[in-house]
């Protein structure tokens, strides 16, 4: 079995011991069911556009420090100082909060807010006037809600569309406490629940940001599929790699946005008095991750930069990094399963050592592609739960210690798959691996280089060479073998004219022939 405890980045953050859930040692601290898509891309921006730093710094070491909109940790990292963005929300959020959740010093607090930012409107207006403005300004920041659910304002969230809308987690506990003043109440607000932004974001920043760190391990690694045909088309030269997504992630919250961050600017500047004190000084320790996730990291980051390169709108593009984040935590979850697993049986062509099948979403109960499917996935969680438990077992683990990890482990993989439609349906029997149009759309501009375009068999192949998803061919027979755990072979008849049919629907397949089509990233 291997050494769980000793395999952790950075070093410096990691703290273990015999409490520890042992999901979190295995796959990184951590990922969490309850963490939604977008709140995992948003915590990934978040610490990439923070200051990271190795000790607890002063106001002025911070505003010297480098590492804003950067990948630049080491193994002596341990901070990152995120902004609370606790006035943008207090003025965006609170009039649409549910009333069981707003404190009497808040509500007072959210009119004088009202009050100050009217009074800093342009001369001249009338008071009607300012109220409008006002109104109006805050009608727009709150269209861009991210998740509010049944939450309480302070931990709603904004769609990550530009740097202002980039803030941690800030819980309120619900105190019955009368406070005299805002500030007063300030002090009771929390910062390390990690309930909703629950790590997962930071776990998988790190998966790239440990790759362009100097351990010896990955050059070695990476060397293992650099003269794979299947793979060269990737940047395997890292500072490279690094500097093209660095700068492609910088853009990203630039673009289209520079109106909507002045008006932020403002809001939070004429409403600073209503943040936490100290906040520009508030670290976040960082999440740790295993380093085995080598591969997964070099094949996220270039997917990620494929896709912020696509010639797409920003929203697009934030809504499909959201999916590629939720197949990040999967791939990463099953790789690492498999690591681990004594008794799991190799993929030749894929170096995640397992293979899911996918299917027509609308595929009958008789199709044996859609059995396949069916299969393919129940095995998935059949190693996920194995792994859990024989590392359990070693680490003697009561059965009611199961529930919590669960959490941190099938949970995630059952729950985040169907929440990009991966798998459906949601409840029920015949639960099976599909591919959504948004997930074949998502395929192609993260794993076809922007301006480019090849053939569709070739296409098909790189979607199993980075994610191991089969569709046909020799990658569908190597996925029946892995899962029957036998060489098998039967020849299907496989039928991809629904995966011809969703590249069609976005303009995406050039038909060059019968027998030659095109996937074009125009």
């Amino acid at each position: 079995m291997t050494d769980i405890n000793a395999i952790q980045f950075p070093s410096a953050s990691f703290k273990a011991d015999s409490k520890t859930n042992i999901a979190i040692q295995v796959y990184g601290r951590r990922f969490l069911a309850d963490q939604t898509p977008i709140e995992y891309l948003s915590e990934f921006l978040l610490v990439f556009h923070s200051k990271k730093s190795e000790k607890k710094v002063t106001t002025d070491e911070l505003k010297m420090n480098q590492s804003e909109n950067s990948f630049n940790v080491s193994e002596d990292s341990r901070y990152y100082f995120p902004k609370s963005r606790l006035p943008l929300k207090l003025f965006s959020f609170f009039s649409q909060s549910k009333l069981d959740t707003r404190h009497p010093i808040h509500q007072q607090s959210f009119l004088d807010a009202l009050d100050e930012l009217g009074a800093k409107t342009q001369r001249g207006l009338s008071d009607a006037e300012k109220n409008n403005l006002v109104n109006t300004l805050q009608n727009l920041l709150y269209g861009f809600v991210g998740i509010a659910n049944n939450r309480t304002w302070s931990t709603y969230s904004f769609m990550p569309i530009t740097p202002s809308f980039l803030g941690r987690e800030v819980t309120w506990p619900h105190s019955s406490k009368e406070y005299g003043t805002w500030s007063d109440s300030a002090e009771d607000f929390q910062l390390d629940r990690h309930n909703f932004m629950a790590r997962g974001g930071e776990a998988l920043f790190l998966q790239i940001a440990f790759l362009f760190t100097n351990d010896m391990a990955i050059k070695s690694t990476l060397q293992k599929i650099e003269q794979n045909a299947a793979y060269q088309h990737l940047e395997f030269n890292l500072p490279n790699l690094k500097h093209k997504l660095e700068n492609a992630l910088i853009q990203l919250l630039k673009d289209e946005t520079h109106q909507l961050e002045e008006i932020c600017h403002f809001v939070e500047s004429t409403l600073s008095e209503y943040d936490i004190e100290d906040n520009d000084n508030r670290s976040a320790t960082l999440a740790t991750i295993p380093k085995s996730y080598i591969i997964e990291g070099f094949l996220f980051a270039n997917e990620m930069l494929n896709l912020l390169s696509s010639k797409i709108s920003k929203l697009e593009k934030i809504e499909l990094l959201q999916q590629l984040c939720v197949l990040q935590v999967l791939r990463s979850i099953m790789a690492r399963s498999t690591q681990i697993d004594q008794n799991n049986h190799t993929t030749e062509n894929y170096h995640g050592n397992y293979a899911w099948i996918v299917c027509n979403p609308s595929a009958t109960t008789k199709d044996n592609v859609r059995k396949l499917a069916e299969s393919s996935f129940s095995k998935s969680e059949e190693i996920v739960y194995r792994v859990m438990r024989s590392v359990g077992k070693e680490k003697n683990l009561k059965p009611s210690d199961y529930r919590q990890v669960d959490k941190h482990s099938s949970d995630v993989f059952r729950r985040m798959s169907k929440n990009i439609g991966l798998v459906i349906p949601q409840k029920g029997s015949g639960q099976r691996f599909v591919l959504t149009a948004s997930l074949i759309r998502l395929f192609v501009y993260s794993l076809i280089e922007s301006g480019t375009r090849i053939k569709l068999n070739d296409f098909l192949s790189r979607i199993y060479t980075h994610f191991g998803i089969a569709i046909e061919g020799q990658q569908i027979q190597e996925a029946i073998a892995w899962q029957l755990e036998r060489n098998d072979d039967s020849v299907l008849n496989i039928d991809v004219s629904w995966v011809e049919e969703g590249l069609k629907q976005s303009g995406l397949l050039i038909e060059l022939s019968d027998a030659i089509s095109i996937v074009n990233n125009p």
